[in-house]
C-alpha cells in the first residue's frame, strides 16, 4: 500500500516536473475612436475598461494578447493587471521570463504581428499576436507573412502560439492557409466552450451567427486541452434611472488551455 501511494506521488511530481501548463488567449479591446461606430453611444472606455481589467484579473491568463487599442489604452490595462508585465500588446503574467520581443518586418500596409519569446519554469515559446487587415486579399498575404516569419524567427523550433484579430473569418483563404499548417485550437480542443462568432458590435440582441474572426493557433507539438469564448459583461446606470447591461468590447476574448510538450 504504501509502496503504491509513493508511486503515485513519484508519478504527479515528475509530471508536474515536465508538463508545462499554460493559459493563453485573445481580446481585441476595441479603440475609442472605433467604438464610437457600434452601440449606443454609452459603450465608452471609461464605462468597459474597468470590466475588462477585472475580467483578466479573475481569469489570470498566461498570456494575453492585444489588438486594436491606443498606446493609452494598452498603458490603462497594463497598470491595472497588476500580475502582468507587458511586451508590447503582449501581456504576460510576471512569473514568467521574457526573453526577447519584437514585430514582424515586411507586414503588408494595414496589418500587424508582434511576438515575444517567453519562459515558464525554464522552457521556452514564442507567442505571435496578429492583427491583420479587413482586405481579403491583404489579410492572406499578410497570413503568408506571418507564416514565413515564424520559421525566421523560431529558428530553435519551438513551441508557439499564434494569437489575434485575423481581419476575415474562417470561410477564407487567409485562415487555410494558416489552419493548414498549425492547429486551429477551437478545432483541435476535446472541451469547448464557444456558442457564438467572436464579434458583437456592442449588440446583445443580435444574431451573432457563427462566424470566427479572433483565433488561437499553435504549433502542432503542443496538447490543446480546452477552448472557450468569454461572454462576461457589465451594467450601466442609464439616465432614467434603469440598468443596462453591456459587453466589454466588440469582440468576445478566445482562450485556450495547453500543454507544452515534455
Amino acid at each position: 500500500m504504501k509502496k503504491t501511494s509513493l508511486f503515485i506521488l513519484f508519478s504527479l511530481i515528475v509530471f508536474c516536473a515536465y508538463a508545462q501548463e499554460l493559459y493563453i488567449g485573445s481580446f481585441y479591446v476595441t479603440t475609442t475612436d472605433e467604438e464610437k461606430l457600434y452601440g449606443d453611444g454609452n459603450d465608452k472606455w471609461a464605462k468597459r475598461m474597468p470590466a475588462i481589467c477585472d475580467i483578466f484579473n479573475f481569469e489570470q491568463p498566461d498570456v494575453l494578447g492585444l489588438q486594436s487599442l491606443t498606446e493609452a489604452q494598452l498603458e490603462t490595462i497594463s497598470k491595472r493587471l497588476t500580475s502582468y508585465s507587458a511586451a508590447g500588446d503582449i501581456l504576460f503574467n510576471k512569473t514568467l521570463e521574457l526573453d526577447s520581443l519584437g514585430i514582424v518586418e515586411e507586414m503588408p500596409e494595414g496589418s500587424t504581428c508582434s511576438f515575444a519569446r517567453l519562459k515558464k519554469d525554464g522552457k521556452a515559446f514564442y507567442v505571435f499576436n496578429m492583427c491583420l487587415s479587413t482586405d481579403t486579399n491583404i489579410a492572406l498575404t499578410s497570413a503568408t507573412r506571418i507564416r514565413s516569419a515564424i520559421g525566421e524567427i523560431n529558428t530553435g523550433n519551438l513551441p508557439f502560439f499564434l494569437i489575434g484579430y485575423l481581419g476575415v473569418n474562417e470561410t477564407k483563404t487567409a485562415y487555410s492557409r494558416l489552419s493548414a499548417r498549425y492547429y486551429d485550437c477551437f478545432k483541435q480542443a476535446p472541451i469547448v466552450s464557444a456558442e457564438y462568432g467572436t464579434v458583437n458590435n456592442f449588440d446583445l440582441a443580435a444574431n451573432h451567427g457563427t462566424a470566427r474572426y479572433d483565433f488561437v493557433f499553435t504549433s502542432k507539438t503542443v496538447n490543446v486541452k480546452a477552448y472557450g469564448q468569454l461572454q462576461y459583461a457589465y451594467f450601466t446606470k442609464e439616465s432614467d434611472g434603469s440598468y443596462k447591461r453591456r459587453l466589454p468590447s466588440t469582440h468576445f476574448p478566445v482562450m485556450a488551455k495547453v500543454t507544452l510538450p515534455k
